[in-house]
């Protein structure tokens, strides 16, 4: 493991003089790894499969900078998709040879990066392909909660959620990205991660560090509409309410 952290560290230094956006992305990187690997612990996966989950967990953004490089932005509909970009990064010149020396681990390591970002995941996954998609995935969203709760990812809210939006979230749907209409509805796609959270350890771990809480009281400071106070309060219920009794299942 040791000598893949040092190759990512070796590609990543090439992007370094892009700016803070890149250590950014670094930074969240290893977090990812981490939660990816406790996940895969607290599942009771093998030590070569805790170990795969670091992998993908370390290579699940490799995607990024080249993004960032050439786009100067992480909006993915604003440029490219970068996990579908990831995963020719890795399949170049057999790159991924340098994170994992065994090739057995290929195609689940490539489909977890292909599909850590998307909507939902293929139907046609085999069980450990979907396991260790499922891993990245929760990782990452905890990630992406945990910044938001510090500032360094925000939206710039100017109304209230519009109506299917809201009542999307109210009816404990995972927000796709196509339905929303104003700037303050992008909010909703992070509000509504937890729907698409796959383990109790995951949902254990946000209901802990209460980060929704968290960042709904960010919200409501924020904004002035009275609505939109309401509809992050009817939020807070709803996301509360449903990680209690996934963790009582």
């Amino acid at each position: 493991m040791n000598s893949a952290i040092l190759e990512f560290l070796n590609y990543t230094n090439n992007y370094l003089e892009y700016g803070n956006k890149i250590d950014l992305k670094i930074k969240h990187t290893f977090r990812v790894m981490r939660l990816s690997e406790t996940l895969a612990i607290e599942l009771n996966l093998s030590e070569e499969e805790i170990n795969i989950a670091k992998i993908i967990g370390l290579l699940h953004d490799i995607g990024r900078f080249e993004q960032w490089m050439k786009y100067e932005t992480f909006e993915d509909n604003l440029s490219i998709d970068h996990a579908d970009f990831g995963v020719k990064v890795l399949k170049k010149d057999n790159y991924i040879r340098k994170f994992n020396k065994d090739d057995k681990y290929d195609d689940i390591i490539l489909k977890s990066v292909k599909y850590h970002n998307k909507y939902l995941l293929p139907k046609n996954l085999t069980k450990k392909e979907k396991l260790f998609s499922n891993i990245i995935r929760d990782a990452d969203k905890i990630d992406i909660l945990y910044l938001f709760t510090k500032g360094v990812l925000s939206i710039d809210v100017d109304k209230e959620f519009s109506e299917d939006v809201y009542k999307a979230l109210i009816n404990r749907k995972n927000v796709d990205r196509k339905s929303l209409i104003n700037k303050t509805d992008k909010l909703s796609i992070s509000l509504s991660f937890i729907f698409d959270i796959n383990y109790k350890a995951s949902i254990e771990y946000l209901r802990d560090k209460k980060y929704y809480d968290m960042i709904i009281d960010i919200y409501k400071k924020q904004s002035k509409s009275k609505i939109f106070k309401e509809q992050l309060e009817e939020i807070r219920k709803t996301i509360n309410d449903y990680m209690e009794e996934m963790l009582e299942c």
